[in-house]
Parts: structure tokens; C-alpha cells; sequence
């Protein structure tokens, strides 16, 4: 049977990676293979099935992956040895500018369509698709998809994952919305283009500030915007559920220090003299990938993202509701010499602060018509009264103290108070 046009794209296709190999320096291609030696020893390597009837298991794809980037960039490995040494060096890993120079590449175009006519038959739509994409690097977002063992099998022969990371590019914006989100909560994706020019203008000329900057994305949508970012520190949220979990898909091919991120790491999230948390830090996850509403600052994550059917926990990021913010918890020791506050609530103070530091970058390009509803506004409207009451009942309970002399409590009720004005 004569092969067709694309068969022979797709095998053409199967052959850069060798070929990409070969022409590396042999020098390099040693380490690459010392690399990918450890790395297929690290506890997320899975091991890749033996054939399509064994590709049903969670992160069956996750070894293959982490294999191919450890082979063409290195960052999961540059990333997962600054997590176990809780130290990195911010020059080890690629230029993103550079990375994702190029436009959208025709061959990972063309196989992504062709697998989703494969889910199209199957007679489920691009979220399947997504969901499957996501189940087989194991990422917890995903659950297993509705698909028949054929669908399965065609999808483990046919989706060529060497393209994402021989032509690296903002695919599957795009891809989702040509193929039935676009117009979804407005999600519109912004060209990558336009993103890489937006994070050139706001760039210093210091790499080690630009790597070490928190950068907070609030509607992250496919991950667009932070895609080009040179930021290690980088948090993304979305209101959207199927555009959470396509960011994540690509914070795992290109960002993984925005997908999974197990400890603080100096340098990056700890000065290195005073080895103290500078940077915005979330404990009650490993993900920096959350779903939920920017405007009230209230998400939820998996607590280990490579878990599957991980327990889920609620995150707060600038919340408007004061309850949630945990640095309230705390007044009875604002003004307690810190030696004298016990060690398991020293933590949960440090905790609790890290929360509240700024980000050095806020980025987006978040849908601007998007209109309140009654619904919305009756409940950002309530939270504005919580929040008066709150403050009443906290007064009362701290006669004698000048709890609202605190500067970082201070300035939380200023920030809440201006963003509730904005909103209601």
C-alpha cells in the first residue's frame, strides 16, 4: 500500500532526532547520554510502554518526554537537580527568546490535526484530545479520557511528541482555538509574537535579574504570554479549566519550573545571603499552575501534580476576601521578639508572609469585555461587608494593640480596599 503525503512528512519527520544527535559535538553528545542516564533514574521518569495496547497507564508518555528535552534543552534536568540540591545556577538554562524564535512549525501542525481527526471519529471533541495529551505525561490536571482502545492505539502511533521539542512553539493555543474554544470565556490567544515583544520591552539587561524576577500571568490562557518569559519564577492562572490544564501541557514541554516546583530554591525564591524567602511562595502545592477567578484571587491546585487523583486544596494569590489571607492569623504575635514565638508557628508566619510578597511582573492580556453578572457582582459586593466586619471584629479583639500600624497588614487592606472599588 503507497504511502501518503503525510506518512512520509511523519517519517521524515521521526528521523530529525537522530540526525539531530549525529550532528552534535561528540563532547556533547557524551553528556547528553550521561544526562539522560540519570535523568531516566529521577522518581518522574516513567518507563515507556512496550506496545499501544500497554499505553493506558497514567504518565505512560512522561519518560519519553523528559528523555527528548533533557536530549534538545535540558531544562528538566537543569530544573529537577536545582529542586534536589534546593540551589541553581540561573545560567544553566536556555535563552526562551531565543527558543521560540520561529513560527508554528507545518509538520507538528499537520500531526496535531491528524490525531484530532483520530478523537473527531472517535466521536469526542478537542477537549478529549487535550486530556489525553495531559493523562499520558501524567500530569494530576487530567483524568483519564473517554476513548475506545482503537482511539488509543492510533493516538500512541500517530502523535509524534519529537516535534514539540524540535520546533518549539506555542501550538496548542492556537490548535484549541481553531478547533472549537476560541470564543469559550473569550479566549482569544495572543500571538507569540506580540508576547516575545512584551517581555523584550520589560526585560533588564540582567539575566540573572530577568531569571530571578516573579512574574504572575492571571489569565494565562495556553500559556502564551509567559512561553518567552525568562523568568524561573513564574506563577499562571486561568478561569478556565481546559485552558488550565492546555498551560500546563506546555509548562511541561517548555516551562517545567512553572509546572512543578517541589522546594524553595536559592537563588531563585531564597536570597542567597540572608537565605530568607524574597519571592512570592505557595506550600500547599508543587504546581504553579492554578485554576480559579483572578479577580476575587481565590484558585485551586492539585497539591502534587504528578499524583494522579491528587487531593485538590484551595490557594489564595492577593485575595480580596481578608478571611483567606493568612497573615490575619497572626496578630497575636506582630509585635513578639521572634525568638520567643515558638518554631512551628515561626513556619507557619514565614508561610503565610511569602504569600504576600509582591511579584515582580504582572504580564497579561486578559479578555477586556468581559462583563460582572449579577451573580459576580452580588458576591464581590458581600465580600466587601465580610471584609468591613472582619476588620470591626478584629479591633475589637486586639484593644490595646495598633494592629493596623503593621506595614505588611497595612498595606494588604489598601490594596484589597482599591482592587474591591475597581471591581464592584
Amino acid at each position: 500500500m503507497a504511502k501518503t503525503a503525510y506518512q512520509k512528512l511523519m517519517e521524515q519527520e521521526k528521523m530529525k532526532a537522530a540526525e539531530y544527535v549525529k550532528s552534535m559535538p561528540r563532547e556533547k553528545q557524551l553528556q547528553a547520554m550521561v544526562r539522560i542516564s540519570e535523568i531516566q533514574n529521577h522518581p518522574l521518569y516513567t518507563c515507556p510502554p512496550s506496545s499501544a495496547k500497554n499505553a493506558h497507564f497514567f504518565g505512560w508518555m512522561r519518560g519519553l518526554a523528559l528523555t527528548m528535552d533533557t536530549l534538545m534543552t535540558g531544562s528538566w534536568y537543569n530544573w529537577l537537580l536545582a529542586c534536589e540540591k534546593g540551589e541553581g545556577n540561573v545560567l544553566d538554562f536556555p535563552k526562551q527568546h531565543t527558543l521560540f524564535e520561529n513560527k508554528e512549525h507545518e509538520a507538528c501542525k499537520k500531526m496535531l490535526e491528524h490525531c484530532m481527526e483520530i478523537v473527531r471519529k472517535d466521536g469526542h471533541y478537542v477537549g478529549e484530545f487535550i486530556e489525553w495529551i495531559g493523562y499520558s505525561l501524567g500530569i494530576a490536571w487530567f483524568e483519564k479520557p473517554r476513548l475506545s482502545d482503537k482511539a488509543y492505539e492510533e493516538l500512541y502511533r500517530e502523535f509524534v511528541l519529537d516535534l514539540f521539542y524540535l520546533y518549539p512553539a506555542d501550538y496548542l493555543s492556537e490548535f484549541v482555538s481553531a478547533n472549537g474554544q476560541s470564543g469559550h470565556l473569550d479566549y482569544f490567544p495572543t500571538p507569540i509574537q506580540v508576547t516575545k515583544l512584551m517581555h523584550i520591552m520589560t526585560s533588564k539587561e540582567d539575566v540573572m535579574q530577568d531569571r530571578t524576577a516573579s512574574q504572575f500571568e492571571p489569565c494565562v490562557g495556553g500559556a502564551a504570554m509567559i512561553l518567552p518569559s525568562e523568568s524561573l519564577n513564574i506563577v499562571g492562572a486561568d478561569l478556565s479549566l481546559t485552558m488550565t490544564k492546555v498551560a500546563a501541557i506546555q509548562c511541561f514541554i517548555y516551562k517545567p519550573w512553572a509546572l512543578y516546583v517541589p522546594r524553595p530554591v536559592v537563588g531563585i525564591h531564597v536570597d542567597r545571603l540572608t537565605l530568607t524567602i524574597n519571592k512570592y511562595y505557595e506550600f500547599k502545592t508543587n504546581t504553579r499552575i492554578y485554576n480559579g477567578d483572578s479577580l476575587l484571587g481565590e484558585y485551586y491546585a492539585p497539591v502534587d501534580i504528578f499524583k494522579e487523583k491528587s487531593q485538590v486544596v484551595d490557594i489564595y494569590v492577593g485575595a480580596i476576601d481578608l478571611t483567606k489571607r493568612e497573615i490575619f492569623q497572626y496578630d497575636d504575635y506582630l509585635y513578639e521578639p521572634w525568638e520567643n514565638i515558638p518554631e512551628d508557628v515561626q513556619r507557619e508566619i514565614v508561610i503565610a508572609q511569602a504569600r504576600e510578597i509582591p511579584f515582580d511582573r504582572l504580564l497579561t492580556n486578559p479578555p477586556f469585555n468581559v462583563k460582572l453578572n449579577t451573580v459576580e457582582k452580588e458576591k464581590r459586593e458581600k465580600i466587601a461587608k465580610s471584609n468591613e466586619q472582619f476588620l470591626k471584629e478584629r479591633k475589637e479583639n486586639n484593644k490595646g494593640v495598633h494592629i493596623d500600624a503593621h506595614p505588611v497588614e497595612k498595606k494588604v487592606i489598601s490594596e484589597v480596599n482599591e482592587r474591591l472599588q475597581l471591581i464592584i
